[in-house]
This record gives C-alpha cells, structure tokens and sequence, in this order.
C-alpha cells in the first residue's frame, strides 16, 4: 500500500498548493494581470488556480491552439466544464490571439544565427523570447528544457533538435 500513502501525499500537496496560488492572489484576485471581459472569470478561476497569469499572457495563439492548449490542460487535471470550454477558448483567443504581423512581445532582437529559425518556428510560435533570452544554461540543461518543451507540446522535428539546441547553447549558456 505504499503506492496509496504517496498517492494521498501527493494530493495533498496538490491541494495545500492551490490554496497557497488563491491565498496570494493568482486566483482572481489584485494579481490577476488578465484583461476583463467575457470569459475572464472563467480564466480567473479554472486557470489561475494552478498558476499565474504569465504562461496565459506571453502566449499568442490563433482560435484552433487555444482548444489545443485548453485541451492539455484538462487532460492533466484543469477543471474546465464542458459548458465553459468555448467561452474559456472565446477569450483567450480574443485576447490573446496570434497575429502574423505582431511578433509575440520580446525583451530585444535574438541573435541571427543557425538554428534560429527552428527557434522562430518551435519556441517563438506560443511564447516571446524572454524566457529564453533571460536563461543561462549549459547544453545538457537546454536539451532537459526543449525535451519538457517537446513533452507539453512544442513541434521540435527530430532531425532539427540538435540545430536548435546548438544554436540555444551558442547564444544563451552560462559555459563559455
């Protein structure tokens, strides 16, 4: 039975952590950096509940990627009744929608150079380079980030890994 202890554990923490995102304001309260409007109480309380604002706010995604992302995030435990799902994806995409001419926010240009452009198309289609700009991590520790990336949902081809993992390394490693 040891299984159910660490199940039980497991759940609790899980609990005694949203708790903790509610206590401090990430559920809907005066850290809720979401815009207002229809659908953003539905953002405040199924999706805030188990992080914060900035994964919805750096992302900008076209209708069909918001089911996508609504999708995963039910599938691994987001409660989102069947009756708000549309509504939720309404907003997020109405709010937070792709847009082929707006580029998602950067600190500052990223530097040019091979691999970048398996960078543009992988990471900078759901999020800004801020994230990555702002990292400093050796090789071993960027492919640790992309194979997470690649696990919640990122579109890396197989045979372009190693390209943008040598251009991450290049351009943003605490290893000189």
């Amino acid at each position: 039975m040891p299984f159910s202890i660490r199940g039980a554990l497991a759940i609790s923490l899980l609990i005694a952590g949203t708790a903790a995102y509610s206590r401090i304001g990430f559920a809907g309260g005066q850290d809720n950096k979401l815009p207002s409007g229809e659908g953003s109480e539905i953002a405040a309380e199924r999706c805030l509940a188990c992080h914060g604002p900035e994964p919805i706010l750096q992302q900008r995604l076209p209708r069909d990627k918001w089911v996508g992302e609504v999708d995963k995030m039910v599938r691994w435990g987001a409660d989102v009744p069947a009756e708000s799902k549309d509504k939720l994806v309404d907003y997020l995409a109405k709010n937070f929608a792709y847009h082929p001419i707006l580029p998602p926010k950067m600190p500052g240009a990223l530097p040019a150079g091979d691999g970048r452009e398996v960078l543009d198309q992988a990471c900078l289609s759901c999020h800004g380079g801020e994230p990555i700009s702002q990292q400093r991590l050796s090789r071993a520790q960027w492919t640790g980030e992309v194979d997470k990336m690649i696990r919640w949902g990122a579109d890396v081809p197989a045979d372009q890994k190693a390209r943008l993992l040598d251009y991450l390394a290049k351009n943003f490693s605490n290893v000189k």
